[in-house]
Order: structure tokens, then sequence, then C-alpha cells
């Protein structure tokens, strides 16, 4: 056996005063005054949820990093901080308030908290130096401001109450994904972060894209299922912009596409189920007009994929035979939705003027 493996050490301590009744869940369970019913984590059932064997902070020791206490109806996890090792913790599904999680701010090494599906009701939980991870979805969270974890990288907050958005670019420097889905946004102003890479608000009520400007940093914009109708809001700073998601929204004109030709990293974009695209011809059939996939990779030709089909060769070739008649025309982009005349498609592949 190595040295290091003799060194193995559960790292735990038994407080002195402790609940372990409550019988076989290891619940410490009381009358609060509003009726309901009080669940207390016990130290036993604590134990029980331990796991991801680890060196701890010494680097000599080997300890239990992660606790996982979820899906039990909690109200109270006092105990938590007892196992000082611990760095990651999920309590998740249980009926913990924000007065209930202030417990990890004496928990220096926390490195993700996940606190799924439980009652919180704000997120500004004290400060923590290292924490690197917050996932508080499904909760009842209605204002964002007060998060304030400098090294925080992923930030989750889908399906909750949130109108508006509130945090700090100067103090959510490293902040690299952030989710929003699910909630009652109707813009992406306030959402101000040049170290954000993926940002998730799909299922809002989102009607135009506003502080994109300054998202230089941005790979992934997820914004499917909103109210979305004009695509204003997109800057060339967004250099590295490459995944589009524009699914199940209100776009009604093709033109409206075109003013993604200022990402130039653009390779994938979602927009099947706008009113746009459903009116369309589809490209299969050869009697229709070019169907709107020739039609964007016209207007952005570094379009990899379109919904869920890689662009091919034969769309490439009718792509740029309508962009160049279209230059020719003079007619312009703006117009593209009007345009009817050829996009014939030959045996040979290529569009045909009619």
């Amino acid at each position: 056996m190595s040295s290091e493996a003799s060194n193995y050490s559960q790292s735990v301590e038994e407080p002195e005063d402790h609940p372990t009744f409550g019988g076989e869940s290891g619940h410490w369970v009381s009358s609060r005054e509003d009726g309901e019913e009080e669940c207390c984590l016990t130290f036993d059932e604590a134990t029980r949820g331990l796991c991801m064997l680890g060196k701890n902070d010494s680097g000599l020791k080997y300890s239990y990093l992660m606790l996982n206490v979820s899906e039990k109806g909690l109200t109270d996890i006092s105990i938590i901080p007892t196992f000082r090792n611990v760095i990651f913790v999920n309590v998740s599904g249980n009926r913990l308030t924000r007065a209930a999680l202030q417990v990890f701010s004496s928990m220096t090494y926390l490195l993700m908290i996940q606190a799924d599906r439980n009652r919180i009701t704000l997120p500004d939980l004290e400060p923590m130096v290292y924490l690197q991870v917050l996932t508080l979805n499904d909760n009842e969270i209605s204002e964002t401001s007060g998060i304030g974890h400098r090294l925080l990288e992923c930030l989750e907050l889908n399906r909750n109450r949130i109108r508006r958005v509130s945090l700090s670019p100067y103090v959510l420097e490293n902040l690299r994904v952030l989710e929003l889905r699910g909630n009652l946004l109707t813009t992406t102003n306030g959402i101000f972060f040049p170290s954000l890479v993926a940002l998730y608000v799909a299922e809002n009520r989102i009607e135009r894209f506003e502080g994109l400007v300054t998202l230089v940093n941005l790979k992934t914009l997820h914004a499917r299922g909103n109210r979305i109708s004009v695509l204003d809001g997109f800057a060339t700073s967004c250099v590295k912009l490459s995944y589009v998601n524009l699914r199940e929204n209100r776009i009604a004109r093709l033109a409206e596409f075109g003013k993604l030709r200022c990402l130039q990293s653009l390779e994938t974009i979602v927009v099947s189920q706008n009113p746009v695209v459903n009116a369309l011809p589809d490209d299969e059939d050869e009697d229709d007009a070019a169907g709107y996939r020739v039609k964007l990779i016209a207007m952005i030709p570094n379009l990899v994929r379109i919904d869920k089909g890689v662009v091919s060769d034969d769309e490439r070739k009718d792509a740029e035979a309508l962009r160049r008649r279209i230059v020719q025309d003079g007619s312009g982009f703006s117009e593209i939705d009007e345009d009817s005349t050829s996009a014939k498609i030959s045996n040979g592949g290529s569009v045909m003027n009619a």
C-alpha cells in the first residue's frame, strides 16, 4: 500500500451535540409555529450522503469531498459545516429557504452548491471565496441582485420568476455559463459579462436582444421559445458567437436573419417553427422557389448547419448563384422575402433564372 493511501482519513469530527433520532430516515422532526414540520439533517444521515474520496486541502490525507443530501424534505442543514473537507454539496429537492443556505458561508473551500427545487426567494448568499458553480433552478427567485462570488463560473437560475437581470460584471468577472431558462425576462439587458461563453435564455418572454455588444467571448446563445420578431442587437464585437438557437419565436421575415451577417464565426443557426419558415417551401421540392435554407446561406455564407441539417454542397452552390444574382440586380438582401424570380433548382444543382 502506498504512503498516500495509508494516510486515508474520513476527516469527519462528530460534534458533541448532534441529533441522531427520528426513525429510519434519521431526520430530526418537530412542529413549527406555522404548523409545518421542521426537518433537520442529522449527523448520521449526512454521513451516509458522503462520497467522492479525494485529497483534502492539506494534500496529505484523503477525505470525502462531496455531500449529497437531496430529496429528503429538509428544512435545516446546519450540521453540514461539520464536514469541513466537503467542497461539493447537493441539497436539491428539499424545503430549504435562503436563510437555511447561509450555513454555507462558513465553509471556506466550497466549490459547488446545488440547491435546485427548494423554497429560495433570493440568491444573495454571503460571498464565498472559491465557489465556482451555483445552481438554484426551480425555486421562487424573483430577482438576481446580491450574488457576489468572485470566482463563480457557472450560474443556473432556470425556471424561477426573474423579470430582469441585475448582476454585476465587475464582481462576476469570471462568469462563463449563465442559465436563465423559463423565467419572465423580456430583454437580455443586464447581461454584461465579457467572460461569458454560453447564455441560455429559452422559454422567456424576450422581445429583443440588448447588451450583446459586451459579450465578446460568447460562443453559444440559446433563445428558443421567446417572442422575438426582429434581430437587432447583434454586433461585430461578438466575434466568437458560433451557435444561435432562435427556434419557436415570431420572426416573420427572412431578411431579419441578414442582420446576423456581422457574426463572423456563426456556423450553426436554428430557425424552425418561426412564421417565416413555416410559410416557405422546402428546398427538396424542385418545382418551388429556393427554400429558406438556400436564402439563409446566401445571406450568411459561413453557415455549416441549419436546424438539424448540415449544409450540402448543392445548397452552397445554389446560395452562391442566388447571392450573385441579387448583387447583380441591386435588390439587396433586405428584399429577399420578395424574391421569387428564379430559384428553380436544376438537375445540375444550381439556381437557374426563370
